[in-house]
């Protein structure tokens, strides 16, 4: 989404945060096509502009800007790197918080602690639009109690998020800012979400190999697969992670031989890149990233 004109709510947030003299950490809140990661990015862009260094963590599981879909990714803008600094990943296992609640929470608080102790002036922290229902309230409760935001930025069409919202409006180390909705928001279908996240896959394995491993002397965690059958093995989504549990690589398992624990993998995993755990997901691709779904 390009916005032509931009609100005068976001000028606003940028002049506080400009004369903001601690290390802010901005939230945005909102259904699914609200605008939250257009907003953002200009954030992160006009921050960038003042001088500040700012991490940029997008926890939009299933529309995700900064990394492939199914991880919470992070980059560092300073006014010297722009946007080429490193990406770091933290692999969640499905495009979707639902199944997978407890891992989003980790990841945002772990990319946070990660940014902090790069000493960033600000952090910018862009979320999926799951706040609805009972799983979905207490979820972004939750979230937003982990993160302790100075800046809770809700983009709303009416008074849709009030009952969430009232669980903050009294916490005096926090701004509660309501925004309109920009009229240059387009609403996304069904089909041209799924249609995004095929292309994203696609091009974080456009030039992925297909490699060997073995799982003796590795970590494993995640969703655990049935290591007596092999069945829904092959496509299965899988995360390399370091030492720290930080995502190296995806990858989608090709196929497995339990009885010598071994298992083919295509990955962008580069061979200097040292795997001390695998993360299994609950989510299949095929070997161009399209999503499967398997009989039960």
């Amino acid at each position: 989404m390009t916005i032509d004109k931009i609100p005068e709510e976001w000028v606003r947030l940028v002049k506080d945060i400009e004369e903001y003299h601690r290390r802010f950490i901005i939230f945005t809140l909102g259904e699914n096509d609200t605008g939250k990661s257009t907003l953002c990015r200009y954030l992160v862009s006009q921050i960038c502009h003042l001088g500040r260094r700012v991490a940029w963590i997008d926890s939009d599981l299933g529309q995700s800007i900064l990394g492939p879909p199914a991880t919470v990714g992070m980059r560092i803008v300073s006014p010297t790197e722009g946007e080429e600094s490193p990406l770091f990943l933290r692999f969640v296992g499905s495009t979707s918080p639902i199944g997978h609640l407890l891992q989003t929470l980790v990841a945002v608080r772990t990319m946070m602690d990660k940014a902090i102790r790069q000493r960033v002036d600000g952090i910018v922290l862009d979320t999926c639009g799951f706040v609805t229902g009972r799983i979905g309230l207490e979820f972004k409760f939750q979230k937003i109690d982990l993160v302790n935001p100075t800046h809770l930025i809700a983009l709303q069409k009416g008074r849709e998020l009030e009952v969430l919202l009232r669980n903050f409006s009294y916490r005096r180390s926090l701004s509660l800012r309501r925004f309109p909705i920009s009229e240059a928001v387009q609403p996304k279908s069904t089909d041209q979400r799924w249609e995004y996240r095929q292309e994203q896959f696609r091009k974080y394995f456009h030039e992925a190999k297909v490699v060997n491993f073995a799982f003796a002397g590795l970590g494993l965690h995640g969703h655990l697969p049935d290591f007596q059958s092999v069945q829904h093995w092959q496509g299965l989504l899988i995360g390399f992670c370091d030492e720290m549990n930080d995502t190296l690589a995806l990858g989608i398992i090709q196929e497995v031989d339990l009885k010598r624990k071994q298992f083919s993998c295509l990955t962008p995993l580069q061979p200097k890149q040292r795997v001390r755990s695998i993360q299994f997901g609950s989510l299949h691709l095929d070997s161009s990233g399209r999503e499967l779904i398997l009989k039960k």
